[in-house]
């Protein structure tokens, strides 16, 4: 069996694998990955959609997206019944990836659809979660933005905060011009330590974040109506930077990338 073929298989429903792919599963490591993705964006897709701060009309939305065969034999648009939230549990949720993935666009996420290229759906949905840390803390960043007055911080300042991740800066150096405003220890997934440094950018506050959970697949953006941001892998963890529209994170990026050193 190819990759391409056990991708359809298992995206159809990664719970109710049947014997020959389970058989691939064992003769091929690269394909455990797979499982395991397509399970973990299960897990996470369901605890989006029930959540109670899920986005108004998500989940009817997931729920009205028809079957393979459906929309097979459908010529026009019909209109769609209502399901009820009994019924969705028993179903696969993998199965609504596409919508779903469309609708956390809408709120943030850029991403490729396809296993090879792009973030993984657990990826996708920790960017999710980095843009929901920065609106609980949007007070901050406001001030920051508009000009009132937050005391530079020094490098062991800075330090003392990044040490929760387990992370430091080597030398301040390399940041003068992109002063330092704030810095303190966050909590955006809860089994892992992550620090939130702010700077005062060119168009306002950039975020720097730093989290010792296992590294993103690959770099990738993550926006919103407010913010533009990249998610960059590191050694042992992964580190986040995000600011307005027009604020070039790039130079931030190869600037900390520098700087940053691992210490767990």
């Amino acid at each position: 069996m190819d990759e391409l073929e056990f991708q359809k298989r298992v995206s159809a429903n990664p719970r109710d694998l049947d014997d020959e792919v389970l058989a691939a599963v064992r003769a091929n490591p690269d394909f455990q990955k797979i499982v395991d993705k397509a399970l973990a964006f299960e897990d996470s897709l369901v605890s989006l959609i029930e959540a109670p701060e899920a986005p108004e009309g998500l989940l009817a939305q997931l729920l009205s997206i028809p079957g393979n065969d459906e929309l097979e034999s459908e010529k026009v648009p019909q209109a769609h019944s209502n399901v009820s939230p009994i019924r969705a549990k028993k179903q696969s949720y993998f199965q609504y990836y596409s919508v779903a993935a469309s609708l956390i666009l809408a709120v943030g996420i850029v991403f490729s659809l396809n296993f090879n290229g792009g973030p993984s759906s657990a990826d996708i949905v920790f960017g999710n979660e980095l843009l929901a840390h920065l609106h609980h803390d949007i007070e901050e960043i406001d001030d920051i933005t508009n000009g009132e007055t937050y005391e530079i911080l020094d490098l062991d300042e800075i330090n003392f905060s990044m040490a929760n991740a387990g992370t430091r800066l080597v030398s301040y150096d390399g940041t003068q011009g992109f002063d330092v405003r704030s810095a303190k220890p966050c909590e955006i997934l809860p089994a892992y330590q992550s620090a939130h440094l702010v700077l005062k950018g060119s168009y306002g506050a950039v975020s720097v974040i730093v989290i010792n959970n296992s590294p993103v697949d690959v770099k990738f953006s993550i926006r919103d109506e407010r913010f533009n941001g990249i998610v960059v892998p590191m050694e042992q963890g992964n580190m986040i930077l995000v600011g307005e529209k027009n604020e070039d994170l790039n130079q931030y990026a190869s600037m900390f990338s520098e700087n940053v050193e691992w210490v767990i």
